[in-house]
């Protein structure tokens, strides 16, 4: 975080030290969160100390301005921010992009090049906002820029926190009396209202969308707006605590202060609905803190604080913030396993080291020197020439990693038919030595993201007659049959008939159906199939009401929009009577509640009666897919790209390192156990777990191929491979023999 000047103060000395130990606490208790999350799991809030530091400090120094000059130089102020926290930042922006290309796979290349460069214009809170709303992003790796996310929130405050004083002044100048006290209560006023209405805002989106709520400026603005709101009453505080009697009071309150912001990072995890109303401990915990002042009573322990460690942790604390995330993300890939405890310790040893020299050598360099005597007009081009800069190596990182990318596609597409490729090395029938082995390439590229397996046959249809999931259309046709480009169709011979009465597939459920879309539509091209999809994150193909998901309670909105969303499609199914429908959910990770208290399985079963009978009633054969393994980190992305690919075994790690026991990452999917319940001949179940474990093991590597895009979605290259499998096993289950797919 920034450590924004402070005010000039009569005092000897410009810094205080109870602000200055804060400061040593918050960095402290981010990195700690951070190394040893479950030791300290709420250590997040230590953003929140910043915030409130720098509304106080920001806010003071503009006020001092106004009263000494009636006004505010915003270009002196603009260039004044830029040459305190654009150095350090585009440093460690530069030098991370430089390890990522280094020593990450270059599938992660494109999407942390894109990252550094909204960090270094300071977006970053906004990219990952957007990423917090799409359910595609919910199970994607860590950047080592995500932490820029903060740095972005407190710039934009500084861009328009003084414009918005200099219009509150002048509007406070025509409205109240000239008396100062009837400006400050104004004032008071006006940052009161503004604090609020944020505070409610965040109260608001953090129940509607907490992981959106968490990175939204406009819900972080009340913890700034609180520091703003000392720094109007400071002077009358300073009076009233120049009283001796009121010293021992102080000490209390500093005391109650840290407690609160302690308390804090030690009671609140990743489940506690943040910020909202939680983060008014650790805001108010530190206003505490800052109105109690640097002079305590001698028995206060909060005078440790003082101690020159302390002090000097809390002066390298915004460099600290900045090099310490980027090391914690990239060190499993040069070390090619996961992080032990002494490995940790390291890390925040060069974490220190780095600061203390960013400090020394980059940050007050550049407060002081840079630039200096310079017009802010120079600063402020200098800026955005910085900037431009980091633009170009972004870019010029995303351009490599499509060619990295285009390469592995071309081996990919050499290695397409071969016996023990992908899936298939996992065939009974087929002897493959080591189908566990390393992977010919890294997990979690764009190209391999289910979402992207689109087929030039498919197409997402027109309003009226679409299908909406949250507001957005959802419904996508495909047509494989001969004339409408499938067999026969484009990229085939157009003179061949279209198939009079094509199989009619539809495929629904959650994002765990939408991974099954690349092995469908090799099936449906075989096939000459006509297949429609609709796919709602999160959501179940049952209306009953869904509770939680995922570890967490659902909001009213999301279970409004599963239920609109299923009703629709079953309506919409039953009316076009498909042959067949196919159901896939992560019913592993979801709660469905009937009021009924009935274990899930018969839940499911009597919602499953409301739904999949229906279809079958309209004369449609369904099938549920039995979910896949859950990943998470022992077989996802971060293993295969640091320990299973056939780099990594380069650099010692173990073939097959990325394994895990089938009990633990496989559990019983509900939705099998419900149709067993239902006992439907028309809903039947098939099951291709033994594609992804053998002999009670399963594995983020297959048959060289990464198995996961992320923490449970299958890649779009290994779900292809799957296809000739499911090709044989829907077979079975619909009593008829299917084309199985060409290996491609």
């Amino acid at each position: 975080m920034s450590n924004p000047d402070p005010p000039v103060t009569r005092q000897r000395s410009r810094v205080r030290h109870d602000i200055q130990a804060l400061r040593a606490i918050a960095v402290l208790l981010v990195v700690i969160n951070h190394l040893w999350p479950e030791r300290l799991p709420g250590g997040y809030v230590g953003v929140d100390v910043f915030f409130v530091i720098s509304g106080f400090l920001i806010t003071a120094h503009l006020l001092g301005e106004i009263r000494r000059s009636d006004r505010i130089s915003l270009s002196q102020f603009y260039a004044r921010r830029a040459r305190r926290l654009l150095p350090a930042a585009l440093l460690v922006g530069v030098v991370t992009l430089a390890a990522t290309v280094i020593w990450l796979p270059a599938e992660r290349w494109a999407r942390i090049a894109r990252e550094i460069f909204a960090s270094a214009a300071y977006v970053e809170n906004w990219i990952l906002t957007a990423s917090s709303v799409n359910y595609s992003d919910r199970g994607q790796a860590a950047t080592p820029a995500q932490h820029y996310w903060s740095l972005s929130v407190e710039e934009q405050f500084y861009l328009l926190w003084p414009l918005t004083l200099l219009v509150l002044g002048w509007l406070l100048a025509r409205g109240v009396s000239g008396r100062i006290a009837s400006r400050n209560g104004a004032l008071l006023g006006s940052i009161a209202v503004l604090a609020a209405a944020s505070l409610l805002f965040s109260i608001w989106q953090t129940g509607a969308n907490p992981a959106a709520a968490y990175f939204n400026t406009f819900g972080r603005v009340w913890e700034f707006m609180v520091g703003a709101l000392l720094a109007v009453c400071a002077p009358a505080v300073a009076a009233w605590c120049a009283r001796r009697p009121a010293l021992a009071l102080r000490g209390v309150a500093q005391l109650v202060g840290y407690g609160a912001i302690l308390g804090a990072a030690l009671w609140f995890t990743e489940a506690t609905p943040f910020p909202g109303w939680w983060a008014l401990l650790p805001t108010l915990g530190t206003a505490l803190v800052i109105v109690a002042g640097p002079e305590l009573p001698r028995w206060s322990p909060a005078r440790l604080g003082s101690w020159l460690p302390v002090q000097y942790l809390g002066g390298i604390s915004y460099s600290l913030y900045l090099w310490h995330w980027p090391l914690i993300v990239i060190a499993p890939f040069v070390l090619a396993r996961d992080l032990g405890t002494a490995d940790r310790v390291a890390l925040l040893a060069i974490s220190i080291l780095l600061a203390a020299l960013t400090k020394r050598f980059i940050e007050d360099p550049g407060r002081t020197k840079l630039f200096a005597g310079a017009r802010p007009r120079r600063t402020l081009l200098a800026t955005l020439a910085s900037v431009a800069v980091v633009g170009l190596l972004a870019g010029g990182t995303v351009w490599a990693a499509g060619a990295a990318e285009a390469r592995d596609q071309a081996r990919l597409d050499a290695a397409q038919g071969s016996g023990c490729f992908g899936a298939e090395a996992l065939d009974p029938e087929r002897d493959c030595a080591d189908p566990f082995g390393p992977a010919m390439f890294p997990a979690g590229g764009e190209s391999e993201a289910p979402w992207s397996a689109v087929a030039p046959e498919c197409a997402l249809q027109p309003d009226e007659r679409q299908i909406f999931a949250e507001g957005k259309p959802s419904y996508v046709e495909c047509d494989f049959g001969a004339g409408a480009g499938g067999v026969g169709g484009a990229g085939g011979d157009a003179s061949v008939p279209a198939t009079s009465d094509p199989y009619r597939v539809w495929l629904v459920g959650d994002s765990h159906a939408e991974h099954w879309k690349a092995a469908v539509n090799e099936i449906g091209r075989a096939n000459e199939w006509r297949v429609a999809y609709t796919m709602q994150g999160g959501c179940p193909s049952v209306a009953t009401p869904l509770v939680r998901a995922f570890g967490g309670e659902t909001d009213q909105a999301k279970r409004d929009s599963c239920a609109s969303w299923i009703t629709e499609v079953s309506e919409r199914i039953v009316a076009d009577a498909p042959d067949l429908v196919l159901v896939s959910n992560f019913a592993s990770a979801e709660e469905i509640d009937d009021g009924s208290g009935r274990p899930q399985p018969e839940q499911l079963a009597a919602a499953m009666g409301e739904t999949l009978v229906a279809w079958a009633d309209a004369g449609a054969q369904v099938v549920v897919i039995r979910d896949v393994p859950t990943a998470g980190t022992a077989l996802g992305p971060d293993c295969v790209s640091q320990r299973g690919t056939q780099q990594g075994v380069q650099r010692g790690a173990a073939s097959g390192a990325c394994v895990a026991p089938e009990a633990e990452v496989l559990p019983p999917d509900p939705q099998i156990a419900a149709i067993e319940l239902l006992g439907d001949p028309r809903i039947t179940s098939v099951d291709l777990s033994e594609r992804f474990c053998r002999d009670g093991l399963c594995s983020g590597v297959i048959g060289t191929l990464p198995v996961f895009y992320d923490t449970d979605h299958v890649s779009a290259s290994y779900a292809r491979s799957l296809a000739p499998a499911l090709s044989r096993e829907l077979g079975a289950a619909l009593d008829r023999e299917l084309h199985a797919p060409a290996a491609r």
